[in-house]
């Protein structure tokens, strides 16, 4: 089924600071939709008793949103991966936020109207968070879904159709050999320039791969991927991509798209490496 589909499709996962502007909407949206339509009696007391709960639901929705986002991520960041995010997970993250809205709009209903703590009750505010919130909350998430998959898709299509300027290298001091420092000099790792394929990341070290009698060997370098950068500064073709990933545009083979962002595909390598969206004008360039 295309559903299920769906929720295994990549899609972004967003910083704390883009949750938090987020949740500043929903909690706009949902002060405004009780301010107007006034459930559950709202409109029995005066205009200002009114906004001062009304504001109070929404100022719960944005607090519960934002600390929930930052407490479950701090206790579960193996779960938080931006390359297994998907967008099953995003929207269980946010079922699972609507349930906590839920949780403290009933507490706080039980103590502004005395309405009494039950199953009962709890269930109906945990129907009635979801029926406010469910169905714009898809809408948005689809929306953008699809928006982020068509314009990756064609970014991917435009750099793809470049890559075979890539082929041809052009810096001659390519052509001199390339030390890659180590924070234990006597590890220095010395290689043409031409055969460095591509780097990462790798906790205290660097992952250099690089071809040895055209094969693809990986050689572990105790270093930062920032100082990496600096030692191949003379050559324009190797560009650091991502965070934690630096590669030879001579090597590119292909570029893919998706909702979460771009990916590249190199020569001799087995995976797809991530592009982050600020290098994307970058590599274009250096490839036209």
């Amino acid at each position: 089924m295309w559903v299920i589909q769906l929720l295994k499709e990549p899609y972004p996962l967003n910083s704390i600071r883009k949750m938090t502007w987020f949740a500043a909407f929903v909690s706009v949206f949902v002060f405004l939709f009780l301010s107007f339509f006034q459930p559950f009696g709202l409109s029995s007391g005066t205009l200002d008793g009114l906004l001062k709960v009304t504001s109070t639901y929404g100022l719960i929705t944005f607090f519960t949103i934002v600390l929930g986002t930052v407490a479950i991520r701090n206790l579960f960041p193996k779960y938080f991966q931006e390359n297994h995010w998907v967008f099953g997970r995003e929207l269980l993250i946010t079922m699972f936020n609507f349930f906590l809205i839920g949780v403290f709009n009933i507490l706080y209903s039980n103590y502004m109207f005395s309405i009494g703590l039950n199953l009962r009750g709890f269930l109906f505010f945990q129907l009635y968070t979801l029926g406010v919130g469910f169905f714009p909350i898809i809408f948005y998430m689809m929306i953008k879904y699809t928006h982020l998959l068509r314009s990756n898709i064609q970014t991917a299509n435009d750099l793809s159709g470049s890559i075979s300027k890539a082929q041809t290298p052009n810096c001659q001091s390519q052509d001199n050999k390339l030390r890659i420092h180590s924070e234990l000099k006597k590890d220095d790792l010395e290689i043409d320039g031409r055969d460095l394929v591509y780097a990462e990341t790798a906790d205290n070290y660097v992952a250099v791969y690089h071809l040895v009698d055209n094969s693809l060997q990986k050689s572990m370098v105790r270093s930062t991927l920032g100082r990496l950068e600096t030692d191949v500064e003379g050559l324009p073709r190797l560009v650091r991509c991502h965070r934690a990933f630096l590669v030879n545009l001579d090597f590119l083979e292909s570029f893919r798209g998706n909702a979460q962002g771009l990916q590249l595909r190199l020569k001799f390598g087995q995976n797809e490496i991530p592009v982050s969206r600020n290098m994307v004008s970058k590599i274009k360039n250096l490839l036209d």
